[in-house]
This record gives structure tokens, sequence and C-alpha cells, in this order.
């Protein structure tokens, strides 16, 4: 956890940290602090009468460290109490305080009476979360660790904090709740105690004389630690990484035994945006929260070094945690920061060397070759990992003979597209078809996209791929006309693809090809991640590709991380809720409760809506009591080959128990 720039003698806290927080499991612990002293420099800041930005960027860290530990947390939880009513309710809370900072965020009122409001609801929050809610979950755990089941384990937990624990608990929290309004006034009495000690202070040429030999001495040792140090983020730079991997080397020569451990050269990618877009001051900002989450995401005893911009090296002693490691540093930096009211994400290339039977005299070799590979990966394999050892590279060509066949099969025209009908469950209506690509492999058969859109996701290919789609799904709207069938059709776009300068110009030139085709029949299904990296730009491609007549929908709704202030920015038409949701109400009172909050959210954007992966036609029944008309999935119909689409649409009827909400 990273040292406060204040401490207890010269400050009071707004959330005193104490032992009776602890939950015994330590990473939990650590975060559940990290999060403490986060709230406790926000209010430290709001009493010292800083800007609006200073407190503003404080509480944009303490929402993203937060999302970052909720979700650290909901895995512990789960694999130990998986799908139980305690661990959904859980994570319910969890996206609950989002909504509500924002609500209080956006609400009405000076900026003090808002960041007051704040601290009464974080205070409150924080101490209900961490003494009542995460303690009554270590403890059922540690139940079940006795042998207990999972309803046992509660029922015990239960007794064990009814009584007079359960009033101590209740006072505790009572009392931690009236404690900002009356602590924040103490800061500011004490503050402006200590401006006065200060400025009698500064009279006293004695104790300047010492203040400047103190400072000399902390210059001294600043400058050591520069040595070693980045200055920036507190981790190793180039010369600390070497040393650290001398180190390393030198104990192997000691012991006389090998080490299994790797190097691994890290590079941001497109990170020059972010520092252009947002400035090199909220650039720097951001290195920092994003080392944060780094460090909590390394294993004990690997090793973090910035030695340039956006530049990283690790060490890994282990390395069959290579790729664990690097999963999870992606998924860290695929969590939206919260930076200038704009949410950013990162994704990073990266080269990895083994440390095989080494000298010590071989760090710098190392650190060559791990750069060199990652210049490779840049060139070869952006947003991606690439191995220097041979047996890896191996597995780097596999990947290219599927890249080598894709560009093949645009060339022999060997892409197929399914449809799967949109219909209006209540009107049996049809509203329209989504496009799905298969491979008709020559080997292989149909492949599924799962089996090939994975090799192409940053990659270049995904563009071409996608503007084959675009074009094949107009043309198929072309035949359907000549069959009197007029259908909207809806295409998925790739992040890549979207992202990319080109792409309206594109497009009008694609729709060109087919002036019969209104292009409001063509609707481009965009996934929440993909405009999380550069909003403006989403908005303002979006926009142009609007103004040419197609429209937009948002997929898989409701399971990213962008705040209800981002979402409400993005100029699309329709969302589409995510079939995780719609799979899970049929038998679930919870999962029920969810959909309907995503449903009621999908109406307070006024946007049109559309569920996805209705399976039964229970699933179907539900959504229209709920409110929710347009659906498809395999209840209605699996994506079917073009030929046969006409013939399923004069065919199709709703079900009867779907008739009935008429």
């Amino acid at each position: 956890m990273a040292k406060s720039q204040f401490d207890g003698s010269t400050t009071f806290e707004i959330f005193p940290w104490n032992r009776n927080f602890e939950t015994g499991f330590g990473d939990i612990d650590d975060q559940h602090k990290a999060l403490v002293e986060i709230l406790n420099r926000l209010a430290w800041h709001f009493a010292s009468d800083a800007s609006e930005m200073t407190a503003d960027r404080v509480m944009d860290e303490l929402l993203s460290y937060a999302s970052y530990h909720f979700q650290f947390e909901e895995q512990i939880w789960d694999r130990a109490l998986g799908d139980s009513e305690m661990a959904k309710n859980h994570h319910d809370n969890h996206q609950m305080f989002f909504a509500r900072i924002q609500m209080l965020k956006q609400g009405p009122g000076s900026h003090e009476e808002k960041l007051t409001e704040l601290f009464d609801y974080l205070t409150k929050w924080l101490a209900f979360h961490i003494l009542e809610s995460d303690r009554r979950m270590a403890l059922t755990i540690r139940a079940m660790d006795q042998g207990l089941t999972v309803g046992e384990a509660s029922e015990k937990v239960d007794s064990e904090l009814s009584g007079s624990i359960s009033v101590l608990v209740s006072a505790l929290l009572e009392i931690y709740g009236k404690l900002s309004a009356s602590t924040i006034q103490l800061m500011r009495e004490k503050m402006a105690r200590l401006r006065t000690e200060d400025e009698l202070h500064r009279l006293q040429q004695e104790q300047i004389k010492e203040a400047l030999d103190n400072q000399a001495s902390e210059y001294q040792i600043q400058l050591e630690a520069l040595a070693f140090e980045d200055p920036l983020t507190g981790l190793l730079n180039r010369n600390g990484i070497v040393q650290a991997l001398r180190k390393q080397l030198q104990g192997i020569g000691q012991s006389g035994s090998g080490w299994s451990g790797a190097v691994v050269a890290i590079d941001l990618d497109d990170f020059v945006m972010i520092n252009a877009t947002l400035g090199e001051d909220t650039a720097d900002y951001f290195l920092k929260l994003l080392t944060r989450r780094w460090l909590d995401s390394i294993p004990s005893g690997a090793r973090l070094a910035r030695t340039g911009g956006d530049e990283f090296i690790l060490l890994l002693p282990d390395t069959s945690e290579i790729e664990s490691t690097l999963e999870a540093l992606r998924l860290s930096g695929l969590q939206a920061f919260h930076l200038n009211d704009q949410q950013v994400i990162v994704e990073f290339t990266a080269g990895i060397v083994f440390v095989v039977e080494q000298t010590v005299s071989d760090a710098d070799s190392l650190l060559r070759k791990a750069n060199q590979t990652l210049f490779h990966a840049k060139h070869e394999a952006k947003g991606d990992w690439l191995y220097l050892d041979a047996e890896e590279q191996g597995r780097y060509r596999a990947r290219e003979i599927i890249l080598s066949g894709i560009r093949e099969a645009l060339t022999r025209n060997n892409f197929r597209l399914l449809y799967q009908p949109k219909v209006n469950l209540r009107t049996g209506e049809i509203v329209g078809a989504e496009a799905l690509i298969r491979w008709q492999h020559p080997d292989k058969g149909l492949m599924s996209p799962g089996k090939f859109l994975p090799a192409i996701e940053h990659h270049n290919l995904s563009i071409s791929v996608g503007e084959w789609v675009l074009r094949e799904s107009l043309r198929q709207m072309q035949r359907w006309d000549q069959q009197n069938l007029e259908l909207k059709v809806s295409v998925n776009i790739a992040a890549l693809h979207l992202q990319s300068e080109a792409f309206p110009e594109t497009l009008t030139n694609i729709l060109k090809e087919f002036p019969d085709i209104n292009p409001s029949r063509l609707d481009l299904e965009i996934l929440e991640s993909a405009t999380l990296g550069d909003l403006g730009q989403a908005v303002a491609t979006i926009s142009a590709c609007q103004a040419l007549g197609v429209v937009f929908s948002l997929d898989d709704f409701g399971t990213g991380y962008s705040s209800l202030s981002y979402l409400k920015q993005l100029p699309v038409e329709t969302l589409k809720l995510d079939r995780e949701f719609v799979s899970g109400a049929e038998n679930d009172l919870e999962n029920h409760s969810i959909l309907r909050s995503v449903i009621e959210l999908s109406r307070v954007f006024r946007k049109q809506f559309i569920a996805e992966g209705v399976e039964t036609v229970r699933q179907g029944e539900i959504l229209l009591e709920l409110g929710c008309e347009v659906a498809q999935g395999y209840a209605i119909s699996p994506p079917m080959e073009p030929e046969k689409l006409p013939a399923w649409v004069a065919s199709w009827r709703p079900f009867p128990e779907w008739l009935k909400h008429r």
C-alpha cells in the first residue's frame, strides 16, 4: 500500500482504522486499508480547501481503486460461496455503490455540499462494507473450512453475530456515521492552528537552520534513491531492475542451481493517445494508478520496474506464472480508469525471455533480448505477448497459420453469414435479423467464430473481415428485397474496426455500392468495451456514421464497467440486454430482480432495448411481464442460412403463452 502523504501526528482521520476491521484475508484487508487511506486523504484535501480538481482526482482514484477491489474481492467470495444468495447480494451491493456515488456527484448543490453528503455516505457505507458485510463473508468461509455447508455456515455466523455482538456492531456503525462532519471541522481547526505555528516557526532562525539541515539530508537520500527508483511511480528504474536481476543471477551462481524465471518487457499500447488527449499531468497520474493495480496483480517475489515513459520490465521467479500474471495485468488495465470525467482503458504488448543457467554478467543481455522480443511483438502481435523460447514461438507460428488461413478465406470467399431473426414476442412482428459469421474451412468444415475471431482481435485482419461482413450483409438484403422480404440487419463491429480513423469514410464507400438499400436498415452492434478507450473519438465516429443514416446498438449491455454518465453520452439507439441476465432469470429470484433492474435502467436512458439469448418459452414470458417485447434466441430460431429465412418468416408464429400478453 502506498505511503500516505499525511500521518496521524498532524491530522485527524475521518475514518480511523483499527484491528476490528480485519477480516483475516490479508490481500482484502490491505485493499480495505488502501480504500480507507484514499477516503481520509480526500477528506484532508476537502478540509484544507484544496482545489475542486484536486478533490475530484482523489475521488476518481477512490472509485477506480474501489472498482478494482470489488472485482478482486468477488473472485475470492465466488470461489468459496459460488452462486449463493450471500455472494449475489454482496455483488449487487457493489454495483449499487457506484450508482449511488454517481447520483450524489451529479446531484444539485454546491461542490462543498455534495462532498459533505458524499463523506456521510462513504463513511457509513465503508464501515458497513468492512465491519458487517465482508466480516460476515469471511466468518462464513472459515465455518465452511470446518466442514459445514454454505447454509449451515451462514446460520452459524448469524448466531455468532447476534445479541451483544450485533448491538456492538450497530453502535460502531452509528459512531462512524457521525464522525464525518465533526472530524472535517476538527481537521479545519487543527490545520488553521498548524498554519499559525508554522508562521511562528518560520521566524525562529534556529529552527530554520535545522529545517534546512534536514532538507539537505533528505535531498541526499532522495538522490541516492533516484539512482535505482523511478521518481514518478516509486518502482525500480532500469538501474534498479538490472541490480535486482544481477542479485538473482548471483544467487543462482552461489547455489549452483538453475532458475526457471523470466524477464518480460512490456510496452503500453497507444499510450501516446492518452498523453495527447488528457495532457502530461493526467497521463502521469494514470501511470501511478496503473502501477498500484499492477503491484497488486503480480505474484510474491516478482519485481516490477518502469524503464521509460510507458515501458516496464517484469521479473518473474516462476515461468509457470507467466500467462496468469500477464492476464491479470491485462484485466486490471481493461477496468476503466476515471480521468477528467473520462474513462480510459489500456492494453499492452510484451516480449518474454526465459532465464536458464545465466551468469551475473548476462543481466544486460537478458534485458536487451526481452526488448528485442518486445520489438518483434509490437510488429507481429500488438496487444499480445511473444516468447523468445522456441516452443512458445511454435504457438505464435500456429497463430500465423490461422491468420494466413483467414487471408486465404477472404480471397476464396470461404466465409459464410448465418442470420438469426429478431422478433416482437407479443405481436410476432419480424423486426430484423443479426448477421453471424462462420468459416467454411476446407479441412475442418464449418467453424464457429470462437474458433478464429480471437486470433484477429487486435490484428488489422479484423477490419478486412468486418468490411466483408458489411458488404455481404448489404448484398443479402438486396437478394431478400427481390423476394419482397425487406429486413433490417444488424452487424457486429470489432473494437479495432470502430476505433480506426478511416471507418466513417470506408462505411460511406460501402453504402455507395448499394444505393438501393436504405442505410437506416443497417444496425451496427458495438460492444460496450469497444468504446472505452477514447470516449470522444468513439462518439465522433458514431455520430459521423449516424449522419449517413445507419443506426447503432450497444451489445452486451450491463456487463461492462462503464459509469452511468459515460453510457449516457454514447449516441446509440438500442441497448441489447446480455444473454446472462435472461438465462438466469427463469429459476432464480435474484437474477429475476437483476433483469428487471437492467430493463428499468434501459428505460432511464430512453433507448430502445432488445434481449438476446432467449432459450425457453418461459424466458420469453418473463421478458414480456417485465415490459421487454423484442428478443432473439434459439427459442425463436437458431441462426439459419439466408435462403431459408423467407420460408421461416412466412411460417413463424409466436407461442400461445406469449400471445396472452397482447
